[in-house]
Parts: C-alpha cells; sequence; structure tokens
C-alpha cells in the first residue's frame, strides 16, 4: 500500500514534532514476516526495488485507526563491508495511507524502451567489468 511515512527518531532519539513533519517519506509500505515470530518493514520507491528508508524490523503496531498506522521496531542499517553486522537504532513511523499513485509508464512503448534501457546499462556495467576476455 502506499503511504507517506514520518521517521519519529534521529539515531534512536526522539525529535521534535516540526523536525518530524518536515522530513518525510514516501512509498510503498510493504509489512512481511520474516522467520517465525518476526514481521519486518519496507518502504519502496516507485520502482519497487530500492528501498527509500532502512528496514524496520521486529515490528509491532502500536495504533491503527482513520489517522494512519504508528510502527514500531529497530532500524537496521547495512554494514559497509561483507562481514559484521550494521548499526541497529529503535526507531518508530507514523504511516499516512494513501491511494497509490499511478507509476506505470504511460504507453507500452515507453515500458519497453525503459526495459531496453535497463538492460543496456547491465550489459555496459558488465562489459566494463570484464573489459578483458580469456583467449
Amino acid at each position: 500500500m502506499y503511504a507517506i511515512v514520518y521517521r519519529c527518531r534521529r539515531q534512536g532519539v526522539l525529535v521534535e514534532q516540526a523536525m518530524v513533519k518536515a522530513d518525510p517519506a514516501s512509498g510503498e509500505l510493504r509489512i512481511r514476516r520474516h522467520g517465525f515470530n518476526s514481521r519486518i518493514a519496507v518502504l519502496l520507491g516507485p520502482d519497487g526495488e530500492r528501498y527509500k528508508l532502512p528496514v524496520l524490523t521486529k515490528i509491532r503496531v502500536l495504533e491503527l485507526n482513520d489517522r494512519g498506522l504508528l510502527l514500531s521496531g529497530y532500524e537496521v542499517y547495512p554494514p559497509r563491508g561483507t562481514k559484521g553486522s550494521g548499526t541497529v537504532f529503535p526507531q518508530t513511523w507514523w504511516c499516512l495511507l494513501r491511494e497509490m499513485p499511478d507509476f506505470a509508464p504511460a504507453s507500452v512503448e515507453r515500458a519497453r524502451a525503459l526495459v531496453r534501457s535497463r538492460e543496456a546499462s547491465e550489459i555496459g556495467r558488465t562489459m566494463a567489468a570484464h573489459d578483458r576476455r580469456r583467449r
């Protein structure tokens, strides 16, 4: 579902209401099961692949009413390297649920052009990474 998300904490510390309202993020909010007894929440961009906010783990729904949805959990930032885990901070999201805007391309030709450009960028990236072939 499409949502406008307000983050109520910065690095685990509660912030003022004016700062919360100053920096909203919008996108597709997805809540799904992670493991046996845990849930995660992610906010995805218009392409449906990129995260707009860090993942919220171990979430609890604190409030659900006509004004929105209040989620509490832990924000997990990805680690810098391949080893170890990233930093984790307590976080609260206030989510205003909205109608899903039309992110789809206006025409079939535009959608095909978008797919071709993504494929071309992937081919160019792999060719640049492997410019010398073994003979």
